[in-house]
């Protein structure tokens, strides 16, 4: 056995560059004893945390003078000592995820090393509410949430730690996150790292499912997983889906959901045509690398910030710069000059891009090359040749495989009639939920206005339903999911901060948060010294002192003056008349601001 423990122990206290993490997961990805060492040793780690003993783990598994054999015979004897927290992992271990990983991440709490839980609502008495629901797990169930969402359970979609079917009654608790207002009491995180990069997510939903039996956690069978169908107002197919991993604390990247616009469903029929067809794509192949180009000292180039997920090709690179190809338009003043925005692109030509910079007074642009320099060409080389293997490795299968499509051409086409025959049942049964849970809410909606005004119901309208999308995805564990997209605001700006009450008095807020309009998430600052706002617009903010709700409200901001070039800032808070004691209570404050 090789010893992975120093790299592996990198790996989970988020110490790697990103090429060195694009590395390491490539082997993850084809080494199914490293797979192993790493579930292990995470569990190693947690079990050292519960006894007291992270802090000189982490320590002396870093210590380069450490032999071989100290570092192997230290990580037994730490095995024995968790073996309660081990017993029978190895049996336990299901295709994607393991019970035992799940019920580590149900525990939403996960405390750093600061002292600071992970996840941290402001006000520790008052949080988003959660609905429960039962049902007989062996039969399964559809769940209809009052918000419009809709959760499948399929028959024996939950095992307990040791793998095993559960049968009898369950309880689901589930609970939706809508707005800032829902971020802020809940305390999720809801920044986005990526290359050592903080990114701010923007949700179009996000909720949290965890399941119950005799209550103890159980899990998602990874045969046969729960269906979220979360009731959302954006459309955008930028979002992505991201699951709150609170051991390695951060979002996890878990691939696009399926959208479906309510006003939109309609049954279909299969079509059950002849006609032959090669669909591309039947094994999926990986992104192809880009190989990386060394900066030409004759040439200008720059760097501009890249959202993660938007260029595959490029993201595994540390420190990419852009190299003008054609500077006979180009203008060294432009460095110079202030842009609102900046847009990359691919071009027809492999390998080369346009950036266009705009402003209210210009908009310039460029065809680039994507370089890098010294030290970083080198490594961007070296990360290039191991993603190379992977995607030759994916080609080569992906050929031999349609070699032996091609020789059976009757096959292939009941392959496809197949696929889409299965792709309309799915979305007929996203329409059937749909049409189902439409008549609930309309059922719901009407006993609620004939309990406040029997004799005005003529008034029911069916706002709910007005513009509303379906995000569907399925989920591999329980705990938080959320359909985002991370973004960089590139007008913002470092602000260094004090606090007064309304009577000049200093004040000191904790979980402080940054709201900018029209944006649906939230900035974080849980040491409230230094904050990001965006000048001249609409931004609120937010915060806590002895459990009392502090604001500054958008009207307040515009008046305030602050400015591209502000960099100090002491706000003039206001304070909730008396104390919230209740969810309903600081949401019914907030709308009023």
């Amino acid at each position: 056995m090789n010893n992975n423990s120093i790299s592996i122990n990198n790996y989970l206290q988020n110490q790697m560059s990103a090429g060195e993490r694009t590395v390491f997961e490539a082997q993850l990805a084809a080494d199914k004893e490293l797979q192993y060492e790493l579930q292990v040793q995470r569990q190693i780690i947690k079990a050292a945390e519960h006894a007291g003993l992270k802090m000189e783990f982490a320590n002396a598994i870093r210590k380069k003078n450490i032999i071989k054999r100290t570092i192997t015979w230290g990580i037994i004897i730490i095995v024995s000592i968790a073996t309660v927290v081990l017993y029978n992992y190895r049996h336990t271990i299901f295709s994607d995820t393991t019970a035992a990983q799940q019920q580590d991440r149900i525990e939403v709490q996960q405390v750093t090393n600061s002292g600071q839980p992970f996840v941290n609502p402001p006000l520790q008495a008052i949080n988003v509410p959660f609905s429960e629901y039962s049902f007989d797990a062996a039969k399964g169930d559809t769940i209809f949430h009052t918000s419009g969402s809709v959760i499948y359970f399929p028959p024996s979609a939950l095992v307990d730690a040791s793998g095993n079917i559960i049968k009898g009654m369950v309880k689901i608790t589930y609970r939706e996150f809508a707005d800032p207002i829902d971020f802020f009491v809940s305390g999720i995180p809801m920044q986005y790292d990526s290359a050592g990069k903080k990114y701010n997510f923007e949700s179009s939903g996000m909720c949290e499912i965890n399941a119950y039996q005799d209550n103890k956690a159980i899990f998602v069978n990874q045969q046969a997983r729960p269906q979220v169908n979360l009731s959302s107002k954006n459309k955008s197919p930028l979002h992505n889906v991201y699951f709150l991993d609170t051991i390695a604390r951060s979002w996890k990247y878990n691939g696009k959901d399926i959208i479906t616009e309510v006003k939109n469903t309609i049954r279909l029929k299969a079509n059950v045509s002849n006609t032959m067809a090669v669909e591309n794509g039947y094994m999926s192949l990986p992104v192809k690398p880009l190989k990386p180009m060394m900066a030409d000292d004759d040439h200008q180039a720059f760097s501009i910030a890249v959202d993660p997920g938007s260029f595959e090709e490029l993201f595994a690179y540390d420190r990419l710069k852009f190299e003008v190809i054609d500077e006979s338009t180009y203008r060294r003043s432009d460095a110079d000059e202030h842009w609102d925005n900046v847009k990359l692109e691919r071009s027809n030509t492999e390998g080369i891009y346009t950036i266009t910079f705009t402003n209210p007074a210009r908009k310039v642009a460029y065809k680039v090359r994507p370089v890098l320099e010294g030290e970083d060409y080198a490594a961007a080389l070296k990360i290039f040749n191991e993603k190379d293997k992977v995607y030759e490795a994916a080609l080569k299968n992906r050929l031999a495989q349609d070699k032996k499509t091609v020789d059976s051409i009757s096959f292939e086409n009941k392959r496809l009639v197949e696929k889409r025959n299965a792709a309309i049942e799915q979305n007929n049964k996203i329409n059937a939920l749909i049409a189902e849970r439409n008549k609930k809410l309309r059922e719901q909606r009407l006993l609620e206005i004939e309990e406040l005004q029997k004799n005005q119901s003529q008034y029911f309208k069916d706002n709910i339903l007005t513009g509303e999308i379906i995000r569907t995805f399925a989920v591999s564990n329980f705990g938080v999911w959320n359909c985002d997209h991370p973004q960089f605001p590139n007008t913002e700006i470092s602000l260094f901060v004090s606090f007064t009450d309304s009577f000049n008095n200093k004040i000191a807020l904790y979980s402080v948060a940054v709201v900018y309009k029209g944006f649906n998430g939230i900035t974080q600052f849980p040491a409230a010294t230094q904050i990001r706002v965006i000048p001249e617009t609409e931004n609120m903010i937010w915060g806590i002192m002895d459990g009392s709700f502090y604001y500054f409200t958008y009207k307040d901001f515009m008046q305030a003056g602050i400015g591209i070039d502000t960099r100090l800032f002491s706000f003039r808070m206001r304070k909730s008349i008396k104390k919230l004691s209740s969810y309903d209570e600081i949401r019914a404050l907030v709308e009023k601001l």
